[in-house]
């Protein structure tokens, strides 16, 4: 990866779109490793929101695309991977690219609006706040995870399934 992004960066430059496979599980169940494609245009002066997708470049030099979980008044991001608890701060400079699709099975998908991006925030969001229950009860992640409507009472049933107590 670390050999194409040169080439990468010099097309997004360019104010061309490029488009890459997905590797890695960090976006699950989102995005799935060799299934989807994400697009990438060039950051530009976009101020990243809350559930924006953004290719950044870590300090070791790796690259990694994550979802934008905080902005800070530093003016640094905080990135978590959908599939992640733990968030990671970035700088703005760091940034590479902003990612408006991701292609799967030759459909598009809009990341800017709709259906997936109110589902993928809301998602991870929620994992984020109760990432301690997560943590604690390993078999009441599927549940956790879903967005539900009652995510207690959901969560206290599903304890009592494990052996929990009963509330």
């Amino acid at each position: 990866m670390s050999e194409l992004m040169p080439l990468v960066q010099e097309q997004l430059e360019n104010g061309e779109k490029v488009s890459l496979t997905v590797k890695g599980v960090s976006m699950q169940p989102f995005l799935m490793d060799g299934r989807d494609s994400i697009v990438m245009v060039a950051v530009e002066k976009r101020q990243p929101v809350v559930g924006d997708l953004f290719m950044f470049r870590r300090p070791d030099g790796s690259y990694a695309m994550h979802r934008v979980f905080s902005v800070n008044s530093d003016g640094t991001l905080d990135f978590v991977g959908d599939n992640q608890l733990m968030p990671e701060r970035v700088p703005q400079e760091a940034l590479v690219a902003y990612v408006p699709r991701v292609v799967r099975e030759g459909k598009e998908i809009d990341c800017e609006k709709g259906y997936w991006r109110r589902k993928m925030t809301r998602r991870m969001l929620f994992r984020q706040r109760h990432s301690k229950l997560v943590c604690r009860i390993p078999a009441v992640k599927w549940y956790v995870s879903a967005p539900l409507k009652h995510p207690v009472r959901t969560v206290k049933w599903a304890a009592r399934r494990i052996g929990g107590k009963k509330k």
